[in-house]
């Protein structure tokens, strides 16, 4: 007797009430789909035996197995086969139509038996294994239909979509943060080879293909986005984020222990923060440095062994979170989490710690043979301007009131900032290579930035001011446009179109605001006359820079200045340079 013949079907919960999370009565149609007046799809199963007598059963129908291999009638061992695979289906219909990782189907054929479907003209066993959908005991399961279940596979980011990505990311963003070990990664992702050390479904390398994803499309605009991947980047975003979000909670980021996780997370901070004017990324920064300092990476030598790879992939990802929390403070108009003290690791040069990794093995790679992490000459400079910013910030109290030696001491920090970057930079072929020049133009604005705060603190108040025998107010005025000007000529300058994405990330909220506090109380017409355009094209050039928290911290002097446009001014030229002041007094 046939194994598939004993017993009646067993019917389960329809398809259609299992993805609507309601109750089924298991009819066909089942009341709940008929009241909704939607199709209903069935599922069913053989009934298994059970009790004692499912010994017997199993063992009689193994017999037979057997027996029918031990013959060579290739008729039997094709009925064997095909038995054997609808065993199979039969025990894991269940569990995979609730897997929401199951992303195939299998389609088997059991019109007939092996001996009566064999032949040269029949195709039961060329179709025997079809990825379109399942067909067993007259039910027909299309993977393909609209009603069909969308697994997280499904809407995962196709392999060359992966790649693609990748390619950019080492373009656009390696080269700014150097993280990763990127030849591993594109070997993960083009080859399918393991990367790094982590097994090949670690959730680790998934979070990070992911994150990687969603960080190069903050990267590109709109445009491009339609050129390379036929979507929108709003569309492109919202999936990427998606995505990442369900792949680090896959990994456990909160709890994790594992540095590629927390790598993820920080890309994944640092997207939200490109695109998103919420304080989203803020706030969940401060779960990125505990977790961080969770791992010890704050450590230059933890008490635990690693190995050279990690060691610089730690203290890389340390300088990063450090300027991710010097940035934000700045943006949002707060202290620091961390100490000036924080970058105790020095960053070393690149090294070439492939030795133990094979290479690419496909001439598609990017990279020309075994290479390390990228060069990390942008977290040196930014190391640089991170101490020269939190000691000028925060290095005196607010209601002090400085002297000439303060400011000398002061800007000779900014001087110093100059110089070191610049020896750096030693070398570096800025009429060749875009990053060479956007290297040299961005410690520009950061010189340009210190300047400033050396002379007026980003934490100061109006007690902070230098007096006007030592600083006097045009002078302000002239390194806050100087900042501005320097600042506007990198985000305007298209030879540096690749790296603009790291520029928005820097709000000048505080350059505006003292500029526009200088020019209305400047008593010289002609002065105030010409600062007043200036700075008022100035930030109609800048303003995309500007998000919903820094226009709050903006809102006095813009609302003072809008006043003294109307005053001083011709209407049209305010409405033409400030669009929005006038909303302001309302």
């Amino acid at each position: 007797m046939s194994q598939f013949s004993r017993g009646l079907s067993a019917r389960l919960t329809c398809e259609t009430c299992k993805r609507r999370k309601v109750k089924c009565d298991k009819l066909h149609p089942c009341t709940s789909c008929r009241k909704a007046s939607i199709e209903c799809v069935p599922v069913e199963r053989t009934r298994l035996p059970r009790g004692r007598s499912a010994k017997k059963k199993n063992k009689r129908f193994q017999e037979e197995m057997i027996s029918r291999v031990q013959t060579p009638n290739l008729a039997n061992r094709v009925s064997m086969l095909e038995g054997l695979v609808h065993t199979l289906l039969n025990s894991q219909t269940e569990s995979y139509l609730e897997d929401p990782d199951y992303s195939g189907s299998l389609n088997v054929d059991f019109s007939g038996s092996g001996a009566d479907t064999l032949g040269p003209d029949n195709s039961s066993l060329d179709g025997a294994l079809q990825p379109a959908g399942c067909q067993f005991d007259g039910f027909n399961y299309q993977s393909t239909s609209p009603d069909h279940h969308i697994s997280p596979d499904d809407v995962a980011p196709r392999e060359g979509a992966d790649s693609r990505l990748l390619q950019i990311y080492i373009t656009q963003v390696d080269p700014i943060f150097p993280l990763l070990q990127c030849s591993s990664l594109w070997a993960h992702v083009a080859q399918g080879e393991p990367y790094l050390t982590y097994a090949a479904d670690h959730p680790a390398p998934r979070a990070l293909v992911c994150a990687v994803s969603y960080m190069t499309i903050t990267t590109l605009s709109n445009d491009r986005c339609h050129r390379e991947f036929d979507s929108s980047r709003d569309l492109l975003l919202n999936k990427y984020h998606s995505l990442t979000k369900r792949a680090l909670e896959h990994a456990d980021y909160i709890n994790t222990d594992d540095i590629t996780v927390l790598q993820a997370f920080v890309l994944f901070l640092v997207s939200i923060q490109a695109h998103d004017q919420s304080r989203r990324a803020w706030t969940m920064l401060s779960l990125a440095l505990r977790i961080a300092q969770s791992l010890l990476l704050d450590i230059p030598d933890p008490p635990f062994t690693v190995t050279p790879l990690e060691r610089e992939m730690r203290r890389r990802l340390w300088h990063i979170i450090s300027l991710l929390d010097v940035q934000a403070s700045f943006n949002h108009g707060s202290a620091p989490m961390l100490q000036p003290d924080c970058l105790r690791a020095q960053i070393f040069p690149a090294i070439d710690f492939l030795d133990f990794f094979a290479p690419p093995k496909d001439n598609s790679s990017p990279f020309p043979g075994p290479t390390s992490l990228a060069d990390p000459t942008f977290i040196m400079v930014m190391a640089e301007a991170q101490h020269a910013f939190r000691s000028l910030n925060l290095s005196r109290g607010a209601d002090l009131c400085m002297t000439s030696v303060d400011i000398h001491s002061r800007l000779q920090i900014a001087a110093a900032f100059q110089q070191n970057s610049q020896a750096l930079l030693k070398g570096l072929l800025s009429d060749k290579i875009p990053f060479h020049l956007f290297l040299e133009q961005l410690v520009e604005v950061i010189h340009a930035f210190l300047q400033l705060v050396a002379v007026k603190p980003v934490q100061g108040t109006a007690k902070g001011y230098f007096s006007q025998d030592i600083i006097s107010p045009t002078t302000l005025l002239s390194l806050a446009t100087n900042f501005l000007q320097t600042l506007n000529n990198i985000y305007q300058d298209p030879r540096i179109e690749p790296f603009r994405w790291y520029v928005r990330l820097f709000a000048p909220w505080h350059a505006f605001s003292v500029a526009m506090d200088i020019v209305c109380a400047c008593d010289d017409s002609s002065l105030q006359r010409y600062y007043q355009t200036l700075v008022a094209g100035l930030y109609s050039s800048l303003q995309e820079l500007l998000h919903d928290a820094h226009r709050r911290l903006l809102q006095q002097p813009l609302h003072r200045f809008a006043i003294l446009s109307q005053t001083c001014m011709d209407q049209s030229l305010a409405v033409d340079y400030l669009p929005e002041l006038n909303l302001l007094q309302y």
